[in-house]
């Protein structure tokens, strides 16, 4: 029995030590972190500071880790040191160069090395990048924070009202929630929106939306109850599509991701039943392959790519019913291939579907309009002279400009230039044997004349 205590007790202290060695390493650590902080000032910069002390060699070495939490993905900045067994050092992330949204968690740590060969990596830390100035009001439900900051407990209500309903309307029809939380950034104004964007967005964007960040970012005035109903579904859609599929291999088609969140917007745009119309009817249809990975630049056509997304996941819905579009998610959630994925819960290919909703469409009243594809460039394109300012030389190298009649060559030389390469080179070697045979003879006759061959 004692033999029995005794190794217990030493499985007990050996359970023991390998808990608290770690703690107490850190404990008996030579480096130590005195400090550590960052300091967020939206939307210019986010400050990192560290002091730490070394009580073995002077510090040498030091490297910040930091990136958005959500990213997994950390950057390393390697600072500058002034050798010591002491440092204080900060680094300032310009985030109007390294852009961050309102709300998005960065997570930090330092890694710190001594003259000695010591290494300590402080635990990880945590900061919101917050928009500090507005005064926002903000409130929490079903896993999403809304901010705002005009409109009072009024406006805060029916914000939330409709983060509900869009929560549950997507609960319902994909069959999937909200699992990581959700931060709205609602702005009053434009102007005020555009002031948390990056510098180089397009003048005429309402809102932004980083589903892998969890952050939207848009411009509601209070009392727009329109805007609300048509924004807030459309950007939680994409929120809970991506949460839902959310995997390093693949992602979903543009055109079912888009599609799905002009469908769940409550204030349905109604001018894109009459664009669709209208495109069908002209032929202009954009086929539905075309509408997975990129939108056309040009806005109208931008426009009917949405109208046409909206179209086709409701005729999925209205056709195949709400549990074929839940095994489509699925599908894109396994990283399966668009056209595999649609053949597989679908039971036809891309084309296939595409045909099956243009059949519902008006009937076209023509052809498909002839738009110009790529052309060929003609010969000449280079056969013109540079434009140049007046008084500059053309650069060294550059082509000749075409001769004019004075420059033009004689014909003899024309017809010498139109004769083949093989004709060319033959008639050069007839006439270099011929010059070298003329050459050899005027030599031999003029050294008989002088007398230089004569025998004595």
């Amino acid at each position: 029995m004692a033999h029995l205590w005794r190794t217990v007790a030493l499985i007990l202290l050996v359970f023991a030590a390998l808990v608290t060695s770690p703690a107490q390493a850190r404990q008996n650590a030579p480096i130590t972190v005195m400090s550590s902080e960052a300091t967020p000032d939206f939307p210019n910069q986010i400050t990192f500071a560290l002091s730490a002390t070394s009580s073995a060699a002077d510090i040498r070495q030091v490297e910040l880790l930091y990136g958005a939490t959500r990213n997994n993905a950390l950057r390393i900045v390697d600072l500058p040191v002034t050798p010591g067994p002491t440092v204080a050092l900060s680094h300032r992330l310009d985030t109007q160069v390294n852009y961050y949204p309102p709300g998005t968690e960065i997570t930090y740590r330092w890694v710190i090395h001594d003259a000695a060969g010591n290494t300590q990596e402080s635990e990880p830390q945590r900061v919101v990048y917050h928009d500090q100035r507005f005064p926002w009001s903000e409130r929490t439900a079903r896993n999403v924070t809304v901010y705002w900051y005009e409109g009072g407990t009024t406006f805060g209500d029916d914000l939330m009202a409709t983060v509900d309903r869009a929560i549950t309307n997507l609960r319902a029809e994909l069959g999937a929630e909200l699992a990581k939380p959700v931060r709205i950034y609602v702005y009053a104004t434009l102007e005020d929106l555009r002031s948390a964007l990056q510098s180089n967005s397009v003048e005429w964007v309402g809102g932004e939306n980083h589903p892998d960040l969890g952050i939207i970012v848009a411009a509601i005035s209070a009392g727009d109850d329109a805007e609300m109903r048509r924004i807030i579904p459309h950007e939680l859609s994409h929120q809970v599509l991506h949460q839902a599929i959310e995997n390093p291999y693949g992602g979903t088609p543009l055109w079912f991701d888009e599609g799905l969140a002009v469908h769940n917007q409550e204030e349905r745009d109604s001018t894109f039943d009459e664009m669709v119309t209208q495109a069908a009817q002209e032929n202009r249809l954009i086929p539905l392959e075309a509408l997975s990975s990129n939108f056309p630049a040009d806005p109208d056509q931008a426009r009917l790519s949405y109208a046409q997304s909206r179209d086709m996941v409701e005729h999925i819905n209205d056709t195949y019913g709400e549990a074929k579009l839940q095994a489509l998610v699925a599908a894109f959630a396994a990283a399966t291939p668009v056209n595999e994925a649609v053949q597989q819960v679908l039971g036809r290919s891309i084309d296939d579907l595409d045909a099956e909703w243009r059949k519902e469409q008006p009937k076209p009243s023509g052809p498909a309009p002839d738009l110009a594809g790529p052309q060929e460039a003609p010969a000449d394109r280079f056969s013109d002279p540079p434009v140049l300012p007046v008084g500059v030389q053309p650069p060294v190298g550059a082509a000749n400009p075409p001769a004019t009649p004075d420059d033009q060559p004689p014909v003899f030389i024309g017809w010498l230039e139109s004769l083949p390469a093989w004709a060319t080179l033959s008639a050069a070697a007839v006439c270099c044997a011929t010059g070298i045979l003329l050459l050899g003879t005027v030599l031999l006759v003029g050294l008989r004349l002088i007398g230089v061959d004569k025998r004595v």
